[in-house]
């Protein structure tokens, strides 16, 4: 009775170490797929920002590192980088990411698509925490707010009209919120002013894979 006691106890254990190392065989042959549409994925919603650009072939991109001089008016932290969107090579345009620490809830993250002539293709926001149902309307699915940016320039409009129209800018702010409408407003235009100042780098043609020798 013992010995078939230890039998069962033995087997037992042999078949969890068996099932332990089939669930990590699984995971193992399956985390670079998983990681591989994982990517696909986000570069998906990235592209989301540029999906209005003509184009003749697929849409990469490329992080790309922002100097530090720059962390403080996109409000980053060191390292922060942006997205170069590349069409065989050539840059078709940035997705610059910044946050504003003004708004009511707190800190609102966004990305902000800007095509190489200086235009904005749109606007996300990635993250906030502001009043459900009133500032959070600066959410794409909640409002079509954010499409007041579309095809604007830091010139257009001129710097002292990047407010809210009560304060004499030339947007329109969310109606009860204010505070979350002029905090996005001010991070588009540094995301503008960041592109202007840094645009001959950002713009910098893509380094070309070699061509391997002729046999």
């Amino acid at each position: 009775m013992a010995s078939r006691s230890a039998r069962d106890v033995v087997l037992l254990a042999l078949t969890a170490a068996l099932a332990a190392i089939l669930f990590s065989l699984t995971l193992w042959l399956t985390r670079e797929p998983i990681a591989a549409a994982r990517e696909r994925a986000v570069q998906a919603r990235l592209l989301e920002l540029v999906s209005s650009l003509p184009r003749d072939s697929e849409l990469t991109l490329e992080r790309w590192p922002i100097p530090p001089r720059f962390h403080t008016g996109l409000g980053l932290e060191k390292p922060a980088f942006a997205y170069r969107v590349l069409e065989n090579a050539q840059v078709r345009a940035v997705l610059v990411p910044t946050v504003s620490t003004q708004g009511y809830g707190g800190a609102i993250r966004l990305l902000v698509g800007i095509k190489r002539n200086g235009t904005i293709t749109g606007v996300q926001i990635v993250e906030q925490r502001e009043t459900p149902g009133i500032g959070d309307r600066i959410l794409a699915e909640k409002s079509d707010w954010l499409q007041i940016f579309t095809g604007r320039s830091r010139d257009d409009p001129q710097a002292s009209r990047w407010q809210v129209r009560s304060a004499g800018g030339a947007f329109d702010a969310i109606a009860g919120a204010t505070i979350s409408s002029r905090a996005v407003i001010r991070q588009v235009r540094h995301a503008l002013d960041y592109f202007v100042d840094d645009r001959q780098q950002l713009l910098a043609p893509a380094a070309q894979p070699e061509e391997a020798p002729s046999p």
